[in-house]
Order: C-alpha cells, then structure tokens, then sequence
C-alpha cells in the first residue's frame, strides 16, 4: 500500500521574514536590481506555502557581514534659513520631492485630499526637524531616508497613524549612526491616515 503524500505545510511569518531578509541584504549587495527585488519580494509575500520560499532565494549567494562602525548619515542638514513651513491640500493633492529645503518645523494638513511629502533628497535646516501632520478624511504620505531617527508620535481617531519599513530598508532602526538627524512626526489622523515610511534613496515607494 503507497503512503499517503504529506500535506503541504503552509509558509508561517517567522519564515517569510527570513526570506526577506535574504532578498534585503542581496538587494544591498546587488545581486539583485530593483525589479527583481520588487518581483521576488511581492511573490514571497504573496507565497502560501513554505515550499515556495526556497526558490525565491537558493540562487543567492550569502551575504558577508563585516564588523563596522555605523556609516554617518547621508542625509543632508544644511543650516539655512527658510525652507518649506507649510503644505495644504483641500480636495485635491500636493506634492513635496526631490532637492527641497524643509523648514525645522513644518505644518501638513488635508481635508479629502493628500499630501505627500519625500525627504529622502531633502535638505534640512535643522537636525531636529517636527512635521506636524493633521489628516481630515484624506492621507498624508511622509517618506523619510532610513538613515534618520524617527519619532513617531501622532493619534488617530477613527483612522490610521503608524510608521513601516520599506522591503529596500537595509539599515536597522538599531544601527542608526549616532549623528543621525531626528525628525519628529505629531498630529492627528480623523477619518483619515498619516503614514510614515523607511526607505532607501532612489527607490520608488509609490
């Protein structure tokens, strides 16, 4: 009598973090382009079970990790005066990117509309910088260079408030250098959401 086949074990968390973190580091070492990263990481999470893990990532080679001080922050605070204060949008949308100066306090709001502000080019005239954020039924998109501390300290009601790493962080909220600048995001989201994302320069987030 044939043994029955065993039933196929479905993929846990735990395993699909360790995928990804495969496909992070060989992203960083660049075994991989951005769009094989992206492909590679939407079909892991995408993976029901355990046995679809493998191949995503057997043709990577280990990545060495060598002992080093943290490399200083790349991101850029230039000690002028000025810069961007202030952002609204009502019904409808602005936009914030590429080589802009921020202002070391800077205010978003929207009412059924969205802001997306993009720091990771910016430049900041203080290393302290407070982006307060207030969402009304709409969305506010702040995405910040993994190289900075981020504070996160906003409420929502009825809506979201939160931070996530993008899959091209490479850099750990732990290994922060220690001269890394510090942005702090307060405000509210009613019926709406303020989202704060990590991620990689020259990476498209959205």
């Amino acid at each position: 009598m044939d043994n029955p086949t065993p039933p196929r074990k479905r993929a846990s968390d735990a395993e699909r973090h360790t995928a990804a973190k495969h496909l992070q580091e060989a992203f960083a070492d660049g075994q991989l382009s951005m769009s094989e990263f992206d492909e590679r990481s939407r079909a892991l999470y995408a993976a029901t079970y355990a046995d679809e893990l493998p191949a995503l990532v057997e043709d990577l080679s280990p990545v060495a990790h060598a002992e080093r001080e943290a490399a200083p922050s790349q991101t850029r605070v230039s000690g002028e005066s000025g810069g961007s204060a202030f952002s609204l949008c009502v019904m409808g949308g602005t936009e914030r990117t590429g080589q802009w100066l921020v202002a070391p306090t800077h205010t978003s709001i929207t009412l059924m509309g969205g802001n997306a502000l993009d720091l990771r080019e910016a430049r900041l005239a203080s290393r302290e910088t407070t982006i307060y954020a207030l969402s009304i039924m709409g969305g506010i998109d702040i995405i910040v260079p993994e190289d900075v501390r981020v504070i996160d300290d906003g409420v929502g009601i009825m809506g979201g408030f939160g931070m996530e790493d993008h899959p091209s962080c490479t850099l750990s909220v732990a290994q922060l250098p220690a001269d890394a600048p510090v942005i702090r995001v307060r405000g509210l989201a009613l019926m709406g959401g303020v989202g704060i994302t990590r991620a990689a320069r020259g990476v498209r987030v959205r």
